[in-house]
């Protein structure tokens, strides 16, 4: 028997075994039915090449090695926190959260909205300034331009004082720019750590689990957090910004600067690759009971904290009764978000999606087209922001509820990263957000079903591509 064929005799047990395998994988592990059946038939169909397609781009290792990895034990002293706050009436909204987290509201004595960076950068660094104690600064993208070197200045002048400073910037978000933010902060003596750093040696190249978490926390009094990272082009009102974005963010003070102290010393703990268990994390602010707004804090990841922000958005979204305002730049939801929102549409709730008609992520903007035809067939309302390109992300809902943080409306942001979420209970920052989003409604331009159908077959078979490849944009 010659070797050609022998091998012909070999590859057909080995097929079926392999396709058995990985059919087998698929049909106990994949949660969506047809998700299940593609991969079971194309297993069946192709030889060899089915099973070698499901073991590379089939097996979900995200939430298995975020898992594995993200191991620290730093504790909170307790978890404080206030299920009902004395003559609110924030259920059952308030429940869903309450159900995703296992805890209650925390106190949240101020809310300042700050509007893009010509707002929110001189805020940052007069805060930084004022510092005492210490300063954690944690961003996505950190650029090495002149808004990034303000902030480098700022954080060598506390360290000059004495303060504690440690800054946080995502392993890849850093390569955002040309040049790196890091060896500028080593250089000045300020402590600095990349949150899943890429490196060659030893190999390290994943781009999921990114961290896109922003955070400024100055000492005990303010929080900042929201959607906007460190640098130029978050300068709105400068024309001669080619990539300017628009954006919001938000100083936060009150018991909710703890959860967020909290939620910085977590991650930096990671980051260090401390495995050992530090001392609890002490509280600074009470939860005052006459306080004007109440909050949570929802950390979302691959990791534990897998689907969090997901389900509250469904949950909020189910309970609407008079409205859903939705801010994205990336909208890919997934399906059981759409028909949260066609139920609330159904129920008579005022359902807006504001998108922008200019998008940084073109793929990104391309795969939303794909998928806006299902949501418009439903007469949910979506509209197109003009440049430049804003970033804000909020879920406004009925009168009291308002979510504001890092996540989009995405599945890269809703399962491969790690983001976070603050809800907000008040009526007064409800309504200003809900002004914010009229305001910009006022100057967007609608969307309709007869201008998605009539895409021309090129751009449809764009968008359809660009759909297949949604979880990783």
């Amino acid at each position: 028997m010659t070797l050609d064929t022998s091998l012909l005799w070999f590859i057909p047990p080995v097929h079926i075994v392999m396709a058995v395998l990985a059919s087998g994988h698929a049909l106990l592990n994949k949660t969506d039915s047809r998700a299940a059946f593609g991969w079971i038939a194309l297993c069946i169909i192709l030889p060899l090449a089915g099973p070698v397609l499901y073991l590379m781009f089939g097996i979900n290792r995200v939430n298995a090695s975020a898992r594995r990895h993200y191991v620290t034990k730093l504790q909170k002293d307790s978890t404080d926190t206030v299920e009902e706050p004395p003559g609110t009436a924030f259920r059952p909204l308030s429940m869903v959260g309450e159900q995703v987290v296992k805890k209650g509201l925390t106190s949240c004595d101020d809310v300042q909205i700050l509007h893009n960076g010509e707002a929110l950068f001189p805020a940052m660094l007069d805060a930084i300034a004022g510092a005492r104690h210490h300063v954690l600064l944690y961003t996505y993208i950190f650029d090495r331009d002149e808004t990034g070197m303000r902030f480098v200045e700022a954080l060598a002048a506390a360290r000059e004082r004495g303060l504690e400073v440690k800054v946080i910037v995502d392993g890849m978000g850093e390569w955002n720019g040309l040049w790196r933010i890091g060896p500028v902060l080593r250089r000045r003596g300020i402590p600095f750590a990349r949150f899943n750093p890429i490196t060659l040696i030893p190999p390290a190249l994943n781009l999921n689990m990114r961290s896109h978490r922003k955070m400024l926390i100055v000492d005990n009094r303010y929080a900042f957090t929201g959607g906007s990272n460190i640098g130029d082009r978050h300068l709105a009102a400068r024309d001669d910004n080619p990539h300017r974005v628009l954006d919001i963010h938000f100083r936060l003070q009150g018991r909710i600067v703890d959860e967020l102290e909290w939620a910085f010393r977590r991650d930096w703990h990671y980051c260090k690759g401390n495995r050992s268990r530090l001392p609890p994390f002490h509280h600074s602010n009470p939860n005052r009971l006459e306080a004007p707004v109440w909050s949570r804090l929802v950390l979302d990841g691959p990791n534990k904290s897998l689907d969090r922000l997901n389900d509250l958005m469904l949950g909020v979204i189910s309970a609407a009764q008079k409205r859903v305002w939705i801010m994205t730049p990336y909208f890919l939801p997934t399906l059981d978000l759409i028909g949260a929102l066609m139920a609330a549409h159904l129920r008579g709730v005022d359902v807006q999606i504001l998108l922008p008609a200019l998008n940084n992520i073109k793929p990104a903007h391309w795969a939303s087209r794909n998928i806006l035809g299902q949501v418009l067939e439903g007469d949910i309302q979506v509209a197109y922001q003009p440049g430049p390109f804003v970033h804000a992300k909020l879920l406004l809902v009925d009168d009291q509820y308002s979510l504001i943080g890092s996540a989009n409306m995405d599945p890269r942001s809703l399962r491969l990263n790690y983001e976070l979420g603050v809800e907000l209970f008040s009526r007064d920052i409800n309504q200003q957000l809900c002004e914010y989003f009229s305001a910009r409604w006022a100057v967007a331009s609608p969307v309709t079903r007869a201008e998605i159908e009539s895409r021309s077959l090129p751009e449809h078979l764009r968008d359809s591509i660009a759909w297949l490849f949604s979880p990783y944009l």
